[in-house]
């Protein structure tokens, strides 16, 4: 039986690890994850869920498929790449509630599709457009981060 989790267990990888354990115990522990996460080693898993060190974003995608946790990789992204300054974490929800928080975006999508086309039209931006276009890219983003939690919840499926 594995020990109770004191230090890792308010690490994001210590906590998708244990959730999946519930569905595949060898999880439980990370001697058994190491075996499931090809060249990942439980040393590494260990500084992992430690904060010792930062996995890199392979192994990241490797846990997120071992672990049938793909908001792990949202997370990382929105909160160790330094190139992922746009992404947002990805809430693990209902289905249900990812499909209507779409069906919600899409709504607006096309108007926020036809203020930027009104704006680029003529070819000129002037500065009172600049400063809409930034508010337009917030909308397109968040679009952008609803169809993340419909591809999230596709790939649990």
């Amino acid at each position: 039986m594995a020990r109770k989790i004191t230090k890792a267990a308010g690490n994001v990888y210590c906590q998708a690890r244990l959730r999946a354990a519930k569905y595949n115990e060898k999880l439980q522990t990370r001697a058994g994850a190491s075996e499931a996460i090809p060249g990942v080693t439980e040393d590494s898993i260990k500084k992992y869920e430690l904060d010792i060190t930062r996995p890199p974003n392979d192994v990241v995608a490797l846990m997120a498929d071992a672990y049938n946790a793909p908001e792990l990789i949202s997370w990382y992204c929105a909160n160790e790449c330094p190139l992922g300054r746009d992404s947002r974490e990805i809430e693990q929800m209902p289905t249900e509630r990812a499909i209507i928080r779409v069906q919600n975006a899409t709504g607006t999508l096309e108007e926020t599709l036809t203020a930027f086309a009104e704006i680029v039209d003529d070819g000129i931006i002037d500065d009172d457009e600049k400063e809409k276009i930034k508010e337009l890219r917030e909308q397109f983003l968040e679009v952008r981060r609803r169809l993340d939690e419909i591809l999230a919840a596709c790939d649990k499926k």
